[in-house]
């Protein structure tokens, strides 16, 4: 099966040439970055002429993905949501789009891989929760779209696997990095000691939980381009299917009573100031981000 590979750094594409010289098939990389508009449609425009000779392109997989800035939300900015959106969500647009017509062509598949993160929220994983949960439904909509042209379009839903996004050193160095730019206010309220302890707590549970099966999520890409009968969702992973997608269907708040109810039993830390009792206020101030509504004497 020919393949065009896109790699984000020269260095990446030696390697994965290195890997597959001795296996069947052919492979072409490309380097792309899938966050600028103008690499995406550089690299889009070569498939267009290099699938002739097979007839066109069959099917594109969207594949990459990052963490970035993932921890609470009170240590964190707008900026790190749309770094991740960049290319959780916006890369997976704009791949999709510059490919689009040639996979109409073919009537192929499109794949994309979004997470088990698009179903259930899961605390200190906003960022990339808020990406994949908008790709899920940037699929759906193709679904709908792309059935008028025979294009098939499927979702990958896997738990968490032992790949470098959540490799142990790499995720403690990020965290680590994010908590030097936490403003002083905010470290105060939650402390050091809490950031430490959640940072060793979270490592050591996505070591526990992660499968270092990756070719499980290999083999859904495989059989949903090339299967006679794809299926539209693959949940990949026991923690996926057997976990959080039972999780995803309880009433919201069981769902997080439920997991109020794991931090408590498995002695989660706590903010340092999250019991600190406060004095109600005097009055209640709301502000409401909306034009103003005025009576028909022109009064507010």
């Amino acid at each position: 099966m020919p393949v065009f590979a896109g790699c984000l750094t020269e260095s990446g594409a030696s390697a994965l040439r290195t890997a597959v010289e001795f296996l069947p098939g052919k492979l072409q990389t490309l380097i792309v970055d899938v966050s600028p508009d103008e690499s995406v449609a550089k690299a889009a425009a070569y498939p267009d002429t290099a699938t002739k000779q097979y007839g066109g392109l069959h099917a594109v997989v969207n594949n990459a993905g990052i963490v970035g800035s993932s921890f609470f939300d009170d240590m964190l900015s707008a900026k790190d949501y749309k770094a991740m959106a960049e290319v959780n969500t916006f890369g997976v647009i704009r791949v999709t789009q510059t490919t689009k017509d040639l996979v109409k062509r073919t009537r192929g598949q499109v794949v994309t891989v979004a997470s088990i993160c698009g179903r259930v929220g899961l605390m200190g994983l906003g960022p990339y929760t808020v990406s994949k949960y908008a790709v899920s439904f940037f699929r759906s909509q193709l679904l709908q779209e792309l059935r008028y042209f025979g294009v098939s379009v499927h979702i990958l839903e896997p738990g968490f696997f032992r790949t470098l996004l959540i490799d142990e050193k790499r995720f403690q160095a990020r965290l680590d990095e994010m908590w030097k730019t936490v403003p002083e206010a905010v470290k105060e309220e939650y402390g050091e000691k809490f950031f430490k302890e959640s940072r060793e707590r979270a490592t050591d549970m996505l070591h526990k939980i992660s499968s270092p099966h990756v070719h499980l999520v290999v083999d859904a890409y495989f059989h949903a381009i090339t299967a006679r009968f794809p299926q539209l969702r693959y949940q990949i992973g026991i923690d996926s299917k057997f976990v959080f997608i039972p999780l995803s269907y309880l009433p919201t708040g069981a769902r997080d009573t439920f997991f109020a109810l794991g931090e408590k039993l498995t002695g989660a830390p706590v903010p340092q100031h999250a019991l600190r009792k406060c004095a109600p206020p005097k009055s209640t101030s709301i502000m409401i981000d909306d034009t103003k509504s005025y009576s028909s004497d022109g009064s507010a």
